[in-house]
């Protein structure tokens, strides 16, 4: 005689079934959840640091020039508004004044975020005074950092380096932006591994800029 199930068997296994639903609907559930988190840290990392910083530490100034010491004198080449080479200049060649010495690129998020802000500042309240604003654009091809400084009409100076071939070893920029402070005779007076706006820009200004009369 055949073996069947029983309609208890049936019953039991019926049961099983159901009670293995929410299980699988909760995990399908959680599943989704991560995902969305891994997706949005993604994005968060991406937007407010930068694709080249992801998995990076915490920010360091260690191996760049030091607060006190003489900023290492460089020579970079100034772009006009079509990213052709315009002149060459050193920080030397503005001696007795004070520098603010920008490293960024129009491929980072913060900064372009942030060159509104500096043009505000620059244009509003630190030209007058006298500062230089050198702002190096890195790691990409001229023409791009020129025609993104052309579209936020800067006054301050554009230089480019898209080898570092410039600035070798003696400033190792490995974040952005970069802000380095050089007061009148050549000293660093501090070193900023941020994103600014236009208020800090200027209060962190002061630190460098000659007293008005």
């Amino acid at each position: 005689m055949p073996h069947g199930s029983s309609p208890d068997d049936r019953a039991a296994d019926e049961d099983a079934g159901q009670l293995q639903e929410p299980s699988r609907f909760l995990a399908a559930v959680t599943a989704g959840i991560v995902a969305l988190v891994v997706v949005a840290s993604a994005w968060y990392v991406v937007e407010g640091q930068g694709v080249d910083q992801i998995g990076q530490s915490r920010p360091s100034t260690a191996a760049l020039p030091q607060v006190g010491q003489l900023a290492p004198d460089i020579e970079v080449t100034v772009i006009d508004e079509y990213g052709e080479p315009r002149d060459r200049v050193r920080l030397s060649d503005f001696a007795g004044r004070p520098i603010w010495l920008n490293f960024w690129g129009s491929w980072c998020p913060p900064c372009r975020e942030e060159m509104p802000e500096i043009q505000a500042a620059y244009g509003e309240e630190l030209a007058p005074r006298g500062l230089v604003w050198l702002a190096v654009s890195l790691d990409e091809p001229a023409e791009d950092a020129a025609a993104f400084a052309a579209r936020h009409n800067t006054t301050f100076t554009i230089a480019s380096d898209p080898h570092r071939a410039d600035i070798g070893t003696l400033y190792p920029i490995a974040y952005f932006p970069t802000h380095i402070l050089i007061d009148a005779q050549g000293i660093v007076r501090d070193v900023v591994i941020a994103q600014l706006d236009q208020a800090e820009i200027v209060t962190r200004a002061e630190q460098i800029l000659v007293p008005s009369p």
